[in-house]
């Protein structure tokens, strides 16, 4: 695909401006002049909302020369490309321009062929660079490379409850999760503390780092030989998620997992425990036997170190299991703060098939309406947002008899989600109003300061550049830069009014170092310079 790219063209010359342009026929070559400056302060906000693939630029111009022009430019967008023209007599003075990554340096005046052969080596570097980013084959190279990671990303993800049904199906082949299978349970093995002797003799350099590699590297042997399996590391534990075909496949786990344990401590002499939960019919319950494999894990103190405890053989099977945790909880908490009130609706509604699907104990319902109250001030807790009486129907734990039935519980939990998602985007829209309200009496206050800018202010307010300067137009509908230079202008305008300062005074005094870019800006804006302004007021 052939790319036209954009071009900001900047030079103090009107007619040096207007003779490049006339001299090119971009569009054949490539491009097309997407803007022009007559100085570097005017190119670099224009800059800022064009973000040109290109920027020709003279090197000597007022205000801002070329060189701190491109310096800025280039701090603000690292991959555009800057072409430097100026007059022989300032070569050694352009060399800096080699500096800022400057890819052409051209002599004034501009010749047409010169300018053109410049592009076509500009362009063929841009081609070059788009089309890496766009080749496919280098994104599936990097994808090749990159599954291991994703996987172990997608394994810790699913053990966790951040993972929905899409996202399975999407990375099911990836995870090795077969959805055809009968159920799935996950086993976690973990090194025995305080065995700094036996690791010392394993590891002599101290090297601590690399027993879970050895550890994941047994289990990588010796799992797939009895099952279906995809390992992964767990904070310092191994986890494995296992495909079960048939119940039976329960008793090949813990053989395999014992089998790792048993070997760890043959060849390497370190004590391995493994916990292994009971099995789950849906892949999106994982979440529950790794719970389930922590749990059998803290058995070892009254069954031993060194070998595989499956939950199931200490305790009581579960008929059921009901918990508002891992994406049932990052979902509807996510629909809240972002969702419209159909989606948060639709979530809510899709929490219920599910609880209606099961059944459940008064005591389990219990449990779980207490989970989701404590979510919900987890999250009122995040926004800083006291929850007054939106909670007080459920200050006491007998939430199920409070709320009667499951059609009521529906009832409540989705106006508590609506009204929370009301109360959470009314509190963002006062904070983003607050931002820049105290923006806007910053500037007030401080438009004299000549080093005042989007980095300087953003970093007061504690919020990021980038968030701010779309924050502040958003609110405001025009640029940071626009406002601070209405300000500037009217109080230049007062000064000129109401004292005998000389126009230099004034621009130092509004913010400006260079009292001949005052003069331009506020020619710009009121159609005369400050003195004719002067005047005129005077002869009125």
């Amino acid at each position: 695909m052939d790319m036209q790219y954009t071009v900001l063209l900047v030079d103090d010359d009107e007619e040096v401006r207007e003779g490049i342009i006339r001299k090119i026929d971009w569009e054949r070559c490539g491009f097309k002049i997407a803007g022009s400056a007559g100085n570097g302060s005017d190119a670099l906000e224009i800059a800022e909302n064009l973000q040109p693939d290109v920027v020709m630029t003279d090197v000597m111009m007022p205000f801002m020369d070329g060189l701190e022009l491109g310096e800025r430019i280039t701090r603000m967008n690292p991959e555009v490309k800057l072409l430097v023209f100026s007059g022989a007599d300032e070569f050694e003075y352009a060399q800096k321009a080699l500096r800022l990554q400057a890819v052409e340096y051209i002599l004034k005046p501009v010749d047409a062929d010169e300018l053109r052969a410049t592009l076509a080596k500009i362009k063929e570097t841009l081609d070059t660079e788009y089309e890496a980013r766009r080749n496919l084959a280098t994104l599936r190279e990097h994808y090749i490379d990159s599954i291991p990671v994703i996987r172990e990303q997608t394994m810790v993800a699913l053990v966790e409850g951040r993972v929905d049904l899409e996202q399975l199906e999407k990375k099911s082949g990836i995870a090795q999760i077969d959805l055809d299978a009968w159920g799935y349970t996950v086993g976690l093995l973990e090194l025995e503390p305080n065995q700094k002797n036996a690791t010392d003799a394993m590891f002599p350099n101290h090297d601590e780092v690399l027993i879970p590699v050895t550890l994941k590297q047994i289990a990588d042997e010796i799992l797939p030989t009895y099952v279906k399996v995809s390992t992964f590391y767990y904070g310092d534990m191994v986890g494995a998620v296992v495909n079960l075909y048939q119940e039976e496949d329960i008793l090949k786990v813990i053989k395999a997992m014992d089998h790792v344990c048993k070997t760890m401590q043959k060849i390497y002499h370190v004590v391995v425990t493994g916990g292994i939960g009971t099995a789950c019919k849906n892949a999106l319950e994982l979440r529950y036997a790794r719970k389930e494999a922590q749990t059998a894990l803290s058995y070892r103190v009254t069954f031993g170190s060194g070998q595989a405890i499956y939950l199931g053989d200490v305790e009581p099977q579960k008929t059921s299991v009901l918990q508002f945790q891992g994406s049932d909880e990052t979902e509807l908490m996510e629909m809240i703060k972002l969702g419209s009130e159909d989606k948060i609706c639709a979530q809510v509604e899709s929490l219920f098939e599910k609880i209606q699907g099961q059944m459940l104990t008064n005591g389990q319902l219990e449990v779980y309406f207490i989970e989701v109250k404590i979510a919900f001030m987890r999250l009122l807790q995040y926004y800083e947002i006291e929850p007054g009486n939106m909670f007080d129907e459920m200050e006491s734990l007998h939430v199920v008899d409070e709320i009667h039935s499951l059609l009521e519980a529906k009832r409540w939990l989705t106006e508590k989600s609506l009204e929370t998602s009301r109360v959470i985007r009314e509190t963002r829209k006062n904070s983003r109003s607050m931002i820049t309200t105290k923006a806007k009496e910053y500037m007030l206050e401080n438009y004299g300061d000549e080093e005042l800018s989007v980095e300087k202010l953003s970093s007061i307010l504690h919020v990021s550049p980038n968030y701010f300067s779309s924050l502040f137009k958003k609110e405001m509908q025009v640029s940071f830069i626009a406002y601070l230079t209405e300000i500037r202008m009217k109080k230049a305008v007062e000064l000129l009014e109401t004292t005998d300062d000389k126009s230099y005074m004034i621009a130092q005094k509004v913010g400006y170092a260079d009292p001949n870019y005052f003069s331009h800006v506020f020619k710009k804006h009121f159609g005369v310079s400050p003195q004719k302004y002067r005047k005129r007021g005077e002869s009125a």
